[in-house]
């Protein structure tokens, strides 16, 4: 089985969840000795590089358009591998479709992460990308969701996919915790990008009722002015701070934290709440199905948008030591449904089940 994977996520960001994603299926894919290729000819994602020796592109320039000069590049690339045919299955890494000419009756996969464009036309992009993302659902022969929800969300969205959706969930890698150095007070943890509908401002202003605790952002790019003007506000100028941490280092990090407060209003999965469970972390979750589904009984749940709901969550958490042990053990006995090796597995065998039936058409159609 020889496998395909365009260039768009590994073009686009250095680092991602979704570009997580499909290199954590690369590295169990490395260890089954089953073949695969990224059409990258340059690439600055950091997971990528772990696995393949790509060139860096201008890695040591910055300037405007230089991501798209990279993509432009990249398709170009792509577009000769998918001419070559040398490939069995291939698979998009992202929302802009592909002319299903080009693969010459070979199964063309996609993955969707979530319906955030469709659901929130106000995000940068979002009109363009969710009608990229509108014709990749109309022309693959099989789509992969990450999550339950997200399917259900799909399918309301577009009827016509439902009999395409695959569910596989992503996994949880374990990672040794480096050593941290102790922090100066207790601290609650945000962790990933905090823009939109991640609605931080919520996890701020619960915090906000903990003098004694402060609030460690890990990722997510420097403070906005709107943000430290809130911080500002709330009298929360020195209690909200940011830290920069490798993989090991979010392990400790978690590890170390009272509880992660993810107030999102949408995701396709949650990354940090599986680490959180595996870390002992107790999340503290906006109520929304997909959170529901991943972070289960080892988890506590506020309404959206709710701040003072979400301040109460963490004070039950804080206050009753008894609970928190219940809601840990709770969440290791959910993350046996969250392993690479299932995951790469379920794309394996999917991608077999397409190839036969891609055969089986060509056989049909033989004079």
């Amino acid at each position: 089985m020889r496998l395909l994977y365009d260039h768009q996520i590994f073009s686009s960001f250095p680092r991602s969840g979704i570009s997580r994603y499909y290199c954590e299926l690369f590295r169990e894919f490395d260890a089954l000795r089953v073949e695969w290729e990224c059409s990258c000819r340059w690439s600055n994602n950091l997971f990528l590089k772990e696995l393949r020796e790509y060139p860096s592109f201008l890695s040591n320039w910055n300037f405007r358009g230089k991501n798209r000069l990279l993509e432009l590049l990249n398709h170009h690339c792509t577009m000769q591998r998918l001419k070559a045919g040398d490939y069995d299955v291939f698979h998009s890494t992202y929302s802009k479709p592909y002319d299903k000419a080009l693969l010459q009756g070979r199964p063309y996969v996609i993955t969707v992460h979530d319906m955030t464009h469709e659901h929130f036309p106000e995000l940068p992009s979002a009109k363009r990308e969710a009608a990229e993302e509108a014709c990749s659902i109309a022309r693959a022969d099989a789509i992969i969701c990450p999550s339950y929800a997200t399917a259900a969300d799909l399918a309301e969205l577009y009827p016509e996919s439902a009999g395409k959706i695959t569910v596989i969930y992503h996994g949880v890698r374990p990672v040794m915790p480096d050593h941290l150095a102790p922090l100066r007070r207790p601290y609650l943890l945000y962790v990933g990008t905090r823009q939109f509908y991640r609605d931080f401002p919520v996890a701020v202003r619960a915090v906000a009722e903990f003098p004694q605790y402060d609030l460690l952002c890990v990722g997510g790019g420097p403070f906005t002015p709107e943000e430290t003007a809130l911080f500002r506000v709330l009298g929360m100028e020195d209690r909200v701070r940011q830290h920069g941490a490798s993989e090991s280092c979010l392990a400790a990090i978690y590890a170390n934290a009272s509880a992660l407060l993810f107030p999102s209003r949408a995701e396709g999965f949650g990354f940090p709440v599986i680490e959180a469970l595996a870390r002992g972390c107790v999340p503290v979750l906006s109520d929304i199905p997909v959170f529901r589904e991943i972070g289960g009984k080892g988890a506590l749940y506020f309404p959206a948008g709710d701040a003072e709901a979400c301040a109460a969550c963490i004070r039950e958490l804080l206050t009753a030591s008894g609970e928190r042990t219940a809601l840990q053990e709770a969440g290791a006995a959910g993350l046996s449904r969250f392993d690479w090796k299932v995951s790469a597995r379920k794309h394996l065998e999917l991608y077999d089940r397409l190839i036969r039936r891609s055969r089986e058409k060509v056989y049909a159609e033989r004079p």
